[in-house]
């Protein structure tokens, strides 16, 4: 048995749905302008293309989580929740109004909760030193993140829509067949889980630091992201296409950061990555409107450290809570953090367009204390 090249497989099942995840999302984003005009639909029925998606996917994630650890396969859930993306894509593909495909986007919503509610836990499972692993998956995040508006709009008219669909059922049936091969891995023994005792305090605590980490990063990215839509378009007058490459330097950071490993090259400890990647990525986002106006060659060589940083960030706090928690609970902590990580972007799309009328750019400073603080304040406790 070639352990060995089947673990090599499922890593590349776990990439292509990274990468499916992120095309899937930004990309509908991109087409819901020609999808509203194609079904002939209003303004807001077509903005439910993206929440029957979001919020299905938010919602789904402890739940599902709870179920793969009392069934104890956390592996069997992500490989029949892909196989229901693919479907769901699928019918996407083939809907014939918009209310059908606002239902089959909610279907897909829910698969991409059990998808990624147990992606950390096969890994953590399978994987003797899953560090790697998980970068190897965040770069796919990465490429997906800056491809997926031009497969968007690449597909955005009447002709061409329903092949993004049908794109996205291909891929998730690749990683499907990737994930067949987990039936060929044994799992590692885990510390944790030879433990007679476990205190279910410090446990607790744990996941509590991780879950306010990872939901102020999230805050504080999700809101980086819109507050540099509001000013470099709205205030500077700068075309969207301007706008999107700033994103694309960020996300370039962190495709090239975890591609290379440069976080667990240069970080061993990985708690030391993930509380320290928090305050440089403050110290950052305060060094956008301190020292560049937010457009010139300094202020993207900032965007990307920060999508560096971010990369270093995203590879290590779920790892960092997870690396602690039993087997028997690794899913359920895994869709707790993915949970608090997506209300951390809904804050942040909710208060940052309050924010910025007000404060104007140095909103940028709400994010860069909210995330600096709470780093500082652990290390502190530490």
């Amino acid at each position: 048995m070639n352990t060995e090249r089947h673990r090599n497989i499922v890593l590349a099942g776990l990439i292509v749905m990274e990468l499916l995840a992120a095309i899937d999302t930004t990309g509908v984003t991109v087409m819901v302008p020609t999808l509203q005009s194609y079904f002939n639909v209003s303004g807001q029925a077509a903005g439910w293309l993206l929440m029957a998606y979001l919020i299905p996917f938010s919602l789904s994630l402890v739940p599902t989580g709870y179920f793969a650890d009392k069934l104890g396969k956390p592996e069997k859930i992500l490989l029949w929740s892909t196989l229901g993306f693919g479907i769901s894509s699928l019918l996407c593909s083939v809907a014939p109004t918009a209310n059908s495909l606002i239902l089959f986007r909610i279907m897909k919503g829910i698969s991409a909760g059990g998808m990624f509610a147990t992606e950390f836990a096969v890994i953590l499972k399978y994987w003797e030193e899953p560090r790697r692993t998980v970068e190897m998956a965040v770069a796919g995040l990465g490429l997906g993140v800056i491809i997926g508006p031009l497969v968007g709009g690449a597909f955005s008219s009447a002709e061409l829509w329903r092949y993004f669909f049908l794109i996205g059922f291909v891929l998730s049936v690749g990683s499907f067949a990737a994930y067949l091969k987990l039936n060929n891995l044994v799992p590692i023994p885990r510390e944790i889980d030879e433990s007679t005792t476990e205190n279910q305090t410090s446990l607790l605590k744990l996941i509590a630091w991780g879950s306010i980490l990872e939901f102020i990063v999230a805050y504080g990215t999700q809101g980086l992201n819109l507050l540099i839509t509001l000013h470099v378009q709205e205030t500077l007058n700068k075309s969207p296409l301007f706008n999107g490459l700033i994103l694309t330097v960020i996300a370039i950071g962190i495709l090239v950061t975890n591609a290379l490993g440069l976080g667990s090259k240069l970080f061993r400890d990985i708690k030391s990555a993930a509380w320290g990647s928090g305050i440089v990525l403050a110290v950052l986002m305060s060094a956008i409107s301190l020292l560049t106006n937010w457009v010139n060659p300094t202020a993207f060589v900032v965007y990307l450290l920060i999508g560096a940083t971010l990369g270093i960030s995203m590879s290590t706090i779920e790892l960092m809570i997870l690396q602690s928690v039993p087997t028997s609970r690794l899913a359920l902590a895994n869709g707790i953090l993915i949970a608090l990580m997506q209300a951390g972007y809904a804050l942040a799309s909710g208060t940052i367009p309050l924010l910025y009328p007000v404060l104007g750019v140095q909103s940028v400073y709400v994010l860069a204390v909210s995330i600096g603080v709470l780093a500082q304040a652990y290390l502190a406790k530490k």
